[in-house]
């Protein structure tokens, strides 16, 4: 069985960076990825929602900025496997360290490993409110369907983080109004994002506020509310309930690879990205260390130095990057 020189697990905007990144720099690399398509968690559950904190762009859509990662890394040519998740890595001794990562549909063999799985499997915060069940999908989204699914309509989004934030600010300038309420009188998201919600003239903000139950027949007609500090309810006419609670992390396998672990994520030298097992590295979201801040910017920053590290790892006498002007051979276009 044939080695590549590193596996990525995950192929989001993390991994598909690092992919490029690696040949860029001499290395060759397979990606596997457990969704079906490339883009991971940016291309499938964010695709219309504008990013603002990534390098060179005032605003760029979630799918759009996954295509321009996807035909990017492609064409550094890194072997895909798509559909898979891995289930476990084994280190081998065969002329040195070497690792074996099995999925269970197929077994690939590398000499170090780049773990970019973000927040590992990601499941909504389902609503604690009554009827929220039998509306989901149906009228109730924790993922977003097309935007123009809510032109001209009432929207009710609950939430007080940047996903909540986020989805308010994809949404409103279609639908006819939109409400966000939040059951702490603060927003944890970013400032800018709070600040455009305020001004526009579409968006009712509500705090503190909890939603209550969801009514219908078979279509959603109303929502009950809770202002929270005095308990009194009020009824609402609305069309649509998008929750925007964030999702509920899980590693899954991962936390059984052996891995210092602090919750879902994977404890790192920030100066290495490294792991605590030899020739293991792990960037993005899932990387843990003092001071971190979640940002897809910041992960494209961590690649860099982990390509850096993992290319000398693999041949010690190369040390650091050279400049990306004064490679020969990057593929065009």
């Amino acid at each position: 069985m044939d080695a590549a020189d590193l596996i990525i697990i995950g192929g989001g905007p993390v991994g598909l960076f690092g992919a490029a990144m690696a040949r860029l720099h001499g290395m060759s690399s397979t990606v596997i990825e457990s969704l079906p398509e490339l883009g991971g968690q940016l291309y499938a559950l964010y695709p219309e929602k504008p990013i603002y904190d990534v390098a060179g762009f005032y605003g760029i859509s979630g799918k759009d900025l996954a295509l321009r990662l996807i035909d990017q890394a492609e064409h550094f040519s890194p072997r895909f496997v798509l559909g898979e998740a891995v289930e476990s890595i084994t280190a081998l001794q065969e002329d040195g360290l070497l690792y074996e990562v099995s999925t269970g549909l197929s077994t690939h063999r590398a000499r170090a490993i780049l773990i970019t799985v973000g927040i590992g499997a990601f499941v909504p915060r389902k609503l604690p409110a009554q009827g929220a069940d039998r509306f989901e999908g149906a009228g109730v989204y924790y993922l977003m369907p097309p935007l123009e699914h809510f032109r001209d309509r009432q929207v009710l989004v609950v939430g007080g983080g940047d996903t909540a934030l986020d989805w308010t600010l994809a949404i409103a300038p279609k639908s006819r109004h939109l409400t966000l309420i939040h059951r702490r009188s603060q927003f944890r998201g970013q400032e800018e994002s709070i600040r455009l919600i305020h001004e526009s003239p579409n968006i009712t903000v509500k705090t503190p506020y909890e939603l209550v139950r969801i009514e219908g027949d078979h279509q959603i007609q109303a929502v009950v509310v809770k202002e929270v500090s005095s308990g009194a309810e009020e009824r609402w006419a609305i069309d649509d309930v998008v929750g925007g609670l964030g999702f509920l992390p899980s590693l899954g396998p991962v936390k059984t690879w052996g891995l210092n672990l602090e919750g879902n994520t994977i404890v790192v030298d920030p100066s290495s990205m490294a792991t605590n097992l030899p020739g293991v590295y792990a960037a993005g979201d899932v990387a843990q260390y003092p001071g971190k801040v979640k940002l897809i910017a910041t992960g494209f920053g961590e690649i860099g130095i982990a390509i850096a590290q993992i290319r000398s790892y693999l041949d010690p006498t190369k040390h650091g990057l050279p400049h990306s002007t004064n490679l020969k051979g990057i593929p065009r276009p």
